[in-house]
């Protein structure tokens, strides 16, 4: 099973300013645009560790000075005592007001093969270079790794909605909207209890697939079972939670399906999928059909089609049923590989394949001859499915919202636990 465990965190103090200022989205989601922004918002921004500025390799060691001084000024004070954090984030769901609620604490690293950790996605081969140098250069974990217990009895969402009912000891609203409140546990058998809740099952890798395998990475070099590289900054989250979102990622394919063919994308697609053309071709509203029809939508030079695959090509494509459930999968299979004929590690580095959050901005990508892949989110349950048969999702198949920001702790590597 799972194993967590309290740690020594290291923690903003009162010294720094408000939390309001400081916290960061995670690096992966910030736009240059967005960098200035966080940058000016303070000088203690935690955006100025996850994301520095300069080029490669001094913008780590820059992060590690930083790191190094806010420790020295008081600006970052680490936790006398190991203890797990309690955290909630209420924000504005599709619904109205929503919440969710998580655990952050240390969890022991495992292999992916022993079924501990679950990983849903493949990942790009870039991503963890980045991290792994800046994890080796500041020793610390600035960022959490996101996962979900399924929590079928609801233990561990009880447990936490129960450990809220007292004063907070962190809270914070960042510019999005998104409250962040935490509640600090030291006492040891509360502690204990809250993780062993946590890790009553399996967990799956909600996001942050790049920092549970940079984390893998930096033991191996770090060596030692008994350093606190052994572990990793982890915020678990019930399966059972209704706060638990997934939004999807769209898909732009830069260019021409066949390069130096005149077919056009509809003429390429019919071998593979049954396409419907939409009346209303606005971006927009095509992804909101996507959504409300769970299925995938494609535009293209100012047109939208519904796609549904052929019986022919799921079956040529290896699709299974669990597949199936999977947009990206679908698109994955027969698109990115049956038509460009890559992996979309390769066509992302090529240039030919680019993702987006925005269905406008998808369709702008795609010029006069691309064209934007609009798709539903998954299911978590259909998550849950496909992992447990060993697979892994292509990248950027789930969208878990709101993110966790950086900055709400860090997890020093050379304060043991």
């Amino acid at each position: 099973m799972p194993d967590l465990h309290p740690f020594p965190a290291l923690r903003f103090s009162r010294q720094a300013g408000s939390l309001s200022e400081l916290l960061a989205p995670p690096y992966d989601v910030i736009t240059p645009a967005d960098a200035e922004r966080l940058r000016a918002r303070h000088r203690v921004n935690a955006v100025r560790l996850v994301l520095p500025e300069g080029d490669v390799p001094g913008m780590y060691e820059q992060a590690a000075t930083l790191l190094g001084q806010w420790r020295d000024e008081g600006l970052l004070e680490l936790d006398p005592v190991p203890s797990v954090t309690v955290y909630r984030q209420e924000f504005e769901g599709l619904d109205g007001p929503a919440s969710r609620h998580g655990l952050f604490a240390a969890l022991t690293l495992s292999p992916f093969d022993q079924g501990e950790v679950l990983p849903h996605e493949r990942t790009h081969s870039g991503p963890k270079r980045d991290r792994l140098a800046l994890t080796m250069a500041t020793r610390a974990q600035l960022s959490p790794v996101f996962l979900t217990a399924r929590d079928e009895s609801s233990r561990l969402f009880d447990a936490l909605l129960a450990a809220t009912g007292t004063e907070p000891d962190g809270h914070a609203v960042t510019p999005d909207g998104v409250s962040h409140t935490t509640w600090r546990i030291d006492d040891p058998e509360r502690a204990a209890s809250l993780c062993k809740a946590a890790g009553a099952g399996p967990l799956l890798i909600a996001d942050g697939h790049h920092r549970y395998e940079t984390a893998l990475e930096a033991h191996r070099l770090l060596g030692g079972d008994a350093s606190a590289a052994r572990r990793v900054l982890a915020c678990v989250v019930s399966g059972q939670d209704p706060g638990l979102r997934i939004q999807p990622t769209h898909r732009t394919v830069v260019g021409a399906p066949v390069q130096g063919s005149a077919e056009d994308w509809t003429g390429v697609l019919s071998g593979s999928f049954e396409l419907r053309p939409l009346a209303d071709p606005n971006p927009v509203s095509a992804a909101r059909h996507s959504e409300q029809h769970d299925v995938i939508v494609m535009w293209s030079n100012g047109q939208a089609w519904e796609l549904r695959p052929t019986a022919g090509a799921v079956s040529a494509g290896g699709i299974d049923a669990a597949d199936a459930s999977i947009p990206s999968v679908v698109l994955d299979r027969l698109v990115i590989e049956g038509i460009l004929g890559q992996d979309a590690d390769t066509a992302a580095r090529d240039g030919r394949l680019a993702y987006f959050r925005d269905a406008e901005e998808a369709s702008l990508a795609a010029g006069e001859e691309g064209a934007a892949f609009l798709l539903p989110a998954v299911e978590q349950e259909a998550v849950w499915r496909v992992t447990s048969l060993g697979r892994r999702l292509p990248p950027k198949s789930t969208y878990y919202e709101p993110k966790i920001p950086s900055g709400l702790l860090f997890r020093p590597l050379d304060a043991g636990s």
